[in-house]
């Protein structure tokens, strides 16, 4: 027997063929090469991101009658009980069914394992003078995404980006572990910003570091959610054009190693009939000449 080469096989030794490179719009991946995690790592013994007072996230030895799933206490494997809230407990990925009634899992939405991605990194502005408004109306301590940023750091996006990763500033990895509420009120999008983006582009998935697109106490207005998924205001049906094909991604995490530029996404999420689910997007950088 012969190997593809021509040169003689050996059952013994291991032989690695394969290359997988794909081009897309210009750019091309080697799916060969490891993606690199934008997902936050959920640690179940040690400090975790949290939002809007939720209960941590809490795994647990399993126990059903002699049985425990630990093997540290005497039982024969380990198999854990897991409570979590997919909205506050870590990367997580929504479908247009956290704002409706009806139930359509983000693995419903995903239609394409591999999308084109722009990450682009802005800094929230603080005590915002300009023009662009939000529901309820914007108070002089928060700290929004304005229209203005996403038009200049959009102004050349890449022909076919389908994916959004936005990176805020300050990005130290304390964001990781971060307790949203109190002292830490996370930025937000303005509805101007929202609206350009959910009309202007073709933005299906978007990705953000922040627990929310909007404010953490808005009155429960989700402004800017209707805004993405085109929802009318007090509406829990599904009327009129809505987005179904979007997805929102909150608490991802972009090191500072990756720049600002187009990459490969892979947007995984778990097949669970929910309106939310833990995520784990990961990207691949594309080749340079």
């Amino acid at each position: 027997m012969c190997q593809p080469n021509g040169l003689p096989y050996h059952e013994h030794l291991v032989y690695e063929y394969f290359v997988v490179k794909l081009a897309v719009e210009g750019l091309v991946f080697d799916l060969t090469k490891p993606p690199e995690s934008i997902g936050i790592t959920l640690h179940f013994d040690g400090p975790q991101p949290n939002h809007f007072g939720a209960d941590v996230a809490v795994a647990k030895p399993m126990r059903s009658g002699d049985f425990i799933g630990d093997t540290q206490q005497g039982g024969s494997c380990n198999a854990e009980d897991v409570y979590l809230n997919p909205h506050c407990n870590g990367t997580h990925t929504e479908s247009i069914s956290h704002i409706i009634d009806e139930v359509i899992a983000p693995f419903e939405v995903i239609k394409q394992a591999l999308v084109l991605a722009q990450v682009v990194t802005v800094t929230p502005e603080s005590d915002y003078t300009g023009s662009d408004s939000y529901q309820p109306a914007l108070e002089k301590s928060d700290k929004v995404i304005g229209k203005h940023m996403l038009t200049t750091v959009l102004k050349d996006l890449h022909e076919g980006v389908k994916a959004l990763i936005i990176r805020t500033l300050p990005n130290d990895e304390d964001k990781k572990t971060y307790q949203y509420g109190g002292e830490v009120q996370p930025p937000f999008f303005t509805n101007d910003a929202m609206q350009w983006l959910a009309e202007s582009t073709e933005i299906e998935h978007l990705l953000v570091d922040m627990p929310s697109v909007d404010r953490l106490y808005d009155d429960g207005l989700l402004s800017n959610h209707r805004l993405f998924w085109n929802v009318a205001a007090g509406c829990h049906q599904l009327k009129g054009t809505p987005h179904t094909h979007n997805t929102l991604t909150d608490m991802a995490y972009i090191p500072q190693g990756i720049k600002d530029g187009t990459y490969l996404l892979n947007l995984q999420t778990p097949k669970l009939k929910l309106n939310a689910v833990p995520s784990h997007p990961v990207i691949y950088h594309p080749e340079t000449n």
